[in-house]
């Protein structure tokens, strides 16, 4: 497995105005000594190419693997119109990695505005069209579980969407803070996850989490032949900062 950060984990940073996507990479490189990176659509000042190309060189210079792209996509809206602006979207994205050299994109299926089972086939026909996108593009979609309201708060409803979606160009991205009920959907989804996000919500003084396991979720992963990224996602109150370094020296313990 190899060690990876989300640009996210930055918000505030970013948010402040103290960090740009250049130094993120620099970050990583220098100070966290991380092997890859992931970098959000909201973080780009710009798409041009020649923007793309020197953050592509950036990253090489500085020995990161661009991981993939993060996409805020809803594929729940029931105006059909505002529906299809989040599928022209989440193509633009997938032009984007392809840029980069990123060989994934993140994708939610999204939060039904209404009854779920009514706009669910609307949502499944939105990821059908973008996955066969981003088959042609050379690019893969990892679809990402997501609690707030959404379509996929358990490994239920996550794997159905998988199933119906049935392309090879959408897999499974467990973020492992985000099941509502936790280690019960995450043991669901190790045997078929294709990229991993390490959710963070409190940081211990030893590094872990609390609220999610990772001594349980990193040797599970393990024996399921896992052997592809891990990325940290940080969502805690506690600075920047300190607990990054400690979340990421807690993962890198645990990591073989």
């Amino acid at each position: 497995m190899k060690l990876g950060c989300i640009c996210g984990s930055f918000n505030r940073s970013f948010d402040s105005g103290v960090m740009d996507q250049i130094g993120f990479l620099r970050r990583c490189a220098d100070d966290l000594q991380v092997q890859g990176v992931e970098l959000q659509d909201i973080h780009f000042p710009q798409t041009r190419r020649a923007y793309l190309k020197m953050l592509r060189r950036t990253a090489r210079e500085l020995q990161l693997v661009i991981i993939g792209v993060g996409a805020h996509n809803d594929f729940g809206r029931a105006d059909p119109t505002l529906r299809q602006s989040e599928v022209t979207k989440v193509k633009q994205w997938v032009e984007v990695a392809e840029e980069l050299g990123a060989p994934l994109v993140r994708v939610f299926a999204g939060s039904p505005e209404g009854d779920r089972e009514q706009r669910w086939p609307a949502m499944i026909d939105s990821l059908r069209e973008v996955a066969d996108f981003a088959r042609h593009a050379g690019v893969r979609l990892g679809l990402e579980n997501h609690n707030h309201g959404a379509f996929t708060p358990t490994a239920e409803e996550f794997l159905r969407v998988l199933r119906e979606v049935n392309s090879p160009s959408l897999v499974p991205l467990l973020d492992t803070g985000n099941f509502i009920n936790g280690w019960a959907s995450v043991e669901r989804t190790l045997p078929i996850v294709a990229h991993v996000h390490a959710k963070f919500w409190q940081v211990a003084p030893d590094g872990s989490d609390e609220k999610v396991d990772y001594g349980k979720i990193i040797p599970a992963l393990r024996k399921a032949g896992y052997t592809g990224w891990v990325s940290l996602e940080y969502e805690t109150p506690e600075p920047e900062e300190t607990g990054i370094p400690r979340a990421l020296g807690y993962l890198r313990r645990l990591l073989p």
